[in-house]
């Protein structure tokens, strides 16, 4: 009996203590990677929840996904569309370093895949790989195989999250590449170069019947170089941030275009960035080069195949952000991408920009939220323009 009362007394101490706020919480128990990956190697999860809704007064290209606006043959035509495609999930690995070097592997996805007519329905959407890569580093050098961004063109517009104003007036993408880079632990320069796979984003294939895409036809890589500098600081803790950026690769068709059967493809660029006090900074990129589809450039436009030439373009981006609060951003800015029009045809559009303003607000728990006006002109060869005003109100969760 007496033991039974002992055991009874326990219990109900047992049960005090936990329901007591002062009483010490338990220590948790240390994570065990060995339990959730094969080595043991530690793992960082991270992405949100993204919801958009669009709304364009006339025809883009894509409700979605759009790069310009359609020549207005048709008055008011306007477009409303919804989704959560931009939703992303990543995770890096990244154990101690080994024998001197740190090494750090990442894998990054999306549902950005839009439908057509054999793809899955809008209430499918797919995954798609963005970023996926092996990173080695060793004291001011390193080197990155996979999947990553482009080396030129590391800036984007605060708009337009879906296709980064990209043939409207930005550069860049993201693609299979070998990059190596060199950065001093003063942080004051930094420089990068990159073999990349010609034809990754445009996939184009000239040849009639169709053959091998010409970016692998050409039987090479591309060659991307940036070197970036901070050269000094008018706000403290902001210093201006300068990049000068460089392309040069080739395509290759099967067909002949005027007697012309390779292609060269190249660009050179700066990138800025320039605090003009705590709460506003300057942001932009200008850029000239040709046959820049594949980089997003040139309204999407590669050569012209009737006179067998590369179609040259020049653009670029600007911005100003104001920080109101910690919280609260606002941007306003322009886009133009402007191909010479000497080099195209009739009816390819010929000059694309575009004037924006926007606000985002962090709120508690990684909540987001956004809206983004956007007013875009198309202009096209011997054919009507097309412009209209785009919406996209957001909600983002991060976590």
């Amino acid at each position: 009996m007496n033991k039974t009362l002992v055991l009874a007394a326990a219990a109900l101490a047992a049960s005090l203590s936990a329901q007591d706020p002062s009483a010490p919480a338990p220590t948790p128990a240390p994570t065990n990677w060995k339990d959730l990956t094969r080595y043991g190697l530690p793992i960082k999860f991270y992405g949100f929840f993204r919801f958009d809704t669009y709304y364009n007064t006339a025809r883009m290209d894509n409700v979605v996904i759009p790069s310009r606006v359609q020549s207005e043959t048709k008055r008011n035509d306007d477009q409303f569309h919804m989704d959560p495609r931009l939703t992303r999930f990543g995770f890096d690995v990244k154990p101690e370093p080994v024998g001197g070097c740190q090494l750090w592997g990442k894998l990054e996805i999306d549902f950005a895949n839009f439908p057509t007519a054999t793809t899955p329905a809008e209430s499918r959407a797919t995954p798609r790989i963005r970023l996926a890569f092996l990173d080695i580093a060793q004291d001011e050098f390193g080197l990155r195989v996979g999947q990553d961004w482009d080396v030129i063109s590391p800036l984007y517009p605060a708009v337009n999250n879906e296709l980064l104003m990209w043939n409207a007036g930005n550069l860049g993408d993201r693609r299979a590449q070998i990059q190596g880079r060199y950065a001093p632990k003063d942080g004051k320069f930094d420089l990068k170069a990159a073999l990349g796979l010609t034809g990754a984003v445009n996939n184009q294939d000239l040849d009639t019947p169709a053959g091998e895409r010409d970016g692998f036809d050409s039987g090479m890589p591309h060659l991307q170089v940036r070197a970036g500098t901070k050269p000094f600081a008018m706000v403290e803790k902001k210093p201006v941030e300068l990049g000068v950026w460089g392309l040069f690769g080739r395509i290759e068709t099967d067909t002949s275009f005027n007697g012309e059967t390779r292609f060269d493809e190249w660009a050179l660029g700066l990138d800025l960035q320039f605090p003009l006090c705590d709460t506003l900074t300057l942001r932009g990129e200008v850029w000239t080069g040709e046959n820049l589809g594949d980089v997003r450039g040139g309204i999407g436009q590669t050569i012209n195949i009737t006179t067998g030439r590369e179609i040259g373009s020049t653009g670029g981006w600007g911005e100003l952000v104001y920080a109101y609060s910690p919280k609260t951003k606002f941007h306003v800015g322009g886009t133009m991408d402007d191909p010479d029009n000497s080099d195209l045809a009739a009816t390819n559009p010929k000059r694309n920009l575009s004037g924006y303003a926007g606000t985002n607000m962090k709120w508690e728990s990684g909540l987001m939220t956004g809206l983004d006006a956007i007013f875009w002109q198309t202009e096209y060869v011997g054919a009507l323009d097309g412009n209209g005003i785009r919406f996209d109100l957001w909600f983002q969760f991060d976590f």
